[in-house]
C-alpha cells in the first residue's frame, strides 16, 4: 500500500508540474493541483500539506538555489553566543536603526512596500517563520503563542514558510485563525529568493499559497520576502498576483540578538501608532527566547494603550 501511495503522489505531482511549466494561468494551476490532491486523498488518506511538500518540481527547483537556512546561521539558544558578541550586536543594531526603519524602507524599497499605517491608537503585530521547522518535529509552540495573544486581547499576522507547516496540526492553525489572527505568505523556504527566476519564484509562491489554503481562511494579500530581500523578479510576481509587500518599522533583529528583555525594550522604544511590529516565531530549542519577547512586548503595548491588531484589521481601520 505504501508503494502505491508514493507512486500516486509522484504521478499527481508530475501532472501538476507539467501544467505549471506549460504556461497555464494560475486558475488552471490551482484547479489541477486541487484535483490531484483530492484524488489521492480520497483513496489513501494523504494529508494535503504532506502531498504538497512532496512536489517533485519544488525539490528540483530547490536544488538550484539551495543555501543555508536562516535558522541554521543564527543562534538557536541564548547560550550560543558570548556576552561580548551579544553586546556588539545590540550596539550595531541600535546604530543601524537610529534613523528609523520607516526611513530605511523609504530609501531602499519600492513605494509599493509598506512599513506602517496612518492610524492612531493601534499597531499591527506580525510573526515570521511560522510555525515550526522541518528539523524540529517536537518543537511547535503555536498553542503557547496563541494563548499569549488571547491573554492580551491581541491579534497577529503570521507570515508562514510553507515547509514550516508539516509539524503543526491543522486544527491548531484553524483555532489560531478563529481567534482573530491571520496567516500570510512567506514563501516555502527560510532563505533569500533574490536569485530566483520569475518562473521558479512564482512556482514557489503558488505552492506556498496552496498550503495556506489548507486552512480556514481566505488567502491574504500580504506578503513578506524572506530576509526582506526583494528583486525585480519578486516584485513582478507579487504585483501580478495583487500582493502587498510588508516590512516592519519596529523590529529588534530578534533572530540575531537572543535577549528577550532587550528585544522588547527596543521595539517599545521604536513603536508608534500605526507601527508594524515583527518578532519571529519561537520554537522549543530554536529562538525560544522570542516567546518571552512577545509577552514583554504585548505587556508594554498594553501599558501604552495601543490596540494590537493583525494587518487586515489595521488596514480596515485605516480605510475608515
Amino acid at each position: 500500500m505504501e508503494v502505491i501511495v508514493t507512486l500516486s503522489l509522484t504521478i499527481a505531482s508530475f501532472i501538476v508540474s507539467q501544467d505549471v511549466y506549460a504556461g497555464d494561468d494560475e486558475t488552471k494551476y490551482h484547479n489541477k493541483l486541487s484535483i490531484s490532491v483530492d484524488l489521492v486523498s480520497e483513496h489513501y488518506e494523504v494529508n494535503k500539506i504532506d502531498f504538497l511538500l512532496k512536489n517533485y518540481d519544488f525539490h528540483e527547483i530547490n536544488k538550484k538555489y539551495t543555501t543555508t537556512l536562516g535558522r541554521d546561521s543564527d543562534p538557536k539558544l541564548e547560550s550560543d553566543i558570548s556576552k561580548t558578541t551579544l553586546l556588539l550586536r545590540k550596539l550595531g543594531w541600535s546604530f543601524i536603526t537610529a534613523p528609523g526603519l520607516r526611513l530605511w524602507t523609504k530609501i531602499l524599497y519600492p513605494k509599493s512596500t509598506i512599513s506602517h499605517f496612518d492610524v492612531e491608537g493601534a499597531v499591527a503585530f506580525t510573526i515570521d517563520d511560522g510555525f515550526c521547522g522541518l528539523d524540529n518535529s517536537e518543537g511547535c509552540m503555536l498553542e503557547e503563542v496563541r494563548e499569549l495573544l488571547n491573554e492580551y486581547d491581541a491579534h497577529a499576522t503570521f507570515f508562514i514558510a510553507g515547509t514550516h507547516c508539516q509539524n503543526t496540526p491543522i486544527h491548531e492553525v484553524n483555532s489560531l485563525i478563529e481567534d482573530g489572527n491571520e496567516i500570510a505568505n512567506h514563501n516555502m523556504m527560510d532563505w533569500k529568493y533574490d536569485k530566483y527566476s520569475v518562473e521558479d519564484f512564482e512556482f514557489d509562491l503558488l505552492l506556498s499559497k496552496n498550503i495556506l489554503t489548507s486552512y480556514n481562511q481566505k488567502y491574504s494579500k500580504w506578503y513578506r520576502a524572506p530576509f526582506g530581500t526583494l528583486s525585480d523578479n519578486i516584485e513582478d510576481v507579487i504585483d501580478k498576483h495583487g500582493m502587498i509587500h510588508v516590512l516592519p518599522d519596529a523590529f529588534a533583529h530578534d533572530t540575531y540578538i537572543p535577549d528577550p528583555n532587550w528585544i522588547a525594550k527596543h521595539i517599545l522604544k521604536k513603536v508608534k501608532p500605526g507601527s508594524i511590529i515583527l518578532i519571529h516565531m519561537p520554537e522549543k530549542g530554536v529562538r525560544e527566547w522570542n516567546y518571552e519577547a512577545i509577552e514583554l512586548t504585548l505587556k508594554g503595548l498594553k501599558a501604552k494603550k495601543l490596540k494590537v491588531l493583525n494587518l487586515s484589521e489595521i488596514d480596515a481601520l485605516k480605510s475608515k
